[in-house]
């Protein structure tokens, strides 16, 4: 599996992870508030103690994309 699909738990989470994220990898958002992001990234919000689960299969039926943004360099 190439990527992960998150929900972060707060919104304090959510923009402290965004955040930092964006600066290292392309992030997409999808609706029910899941994003996918690149597996190793994951490693990101652990350094940061941010709060996330992984999305479920609930979250991501009929889950449509939203935006997506890709940080300079990221792969």
């Amino acid at each position: 599996m190439r990527n992960a699909y998150i929900k972060f738990r707060t919104a304090e989470d959510s923009l402290l992870g965004f955040e930092e994220l964006i600066a290292h990898c392309s992030v997409s958002r999808l609706s029910n508030d899941v994003f996918c992001i690149p597996w190793r990234s994951l490693s990101v919000l652990d350094a940061l103690q941010v709060a996330y689960t992984f999305a479920n299969e609930d979250d991501l039926t009929n889950a449509q994309p939203i935006w997506k943004f890709a940080a300079a360099g990221a792969h």
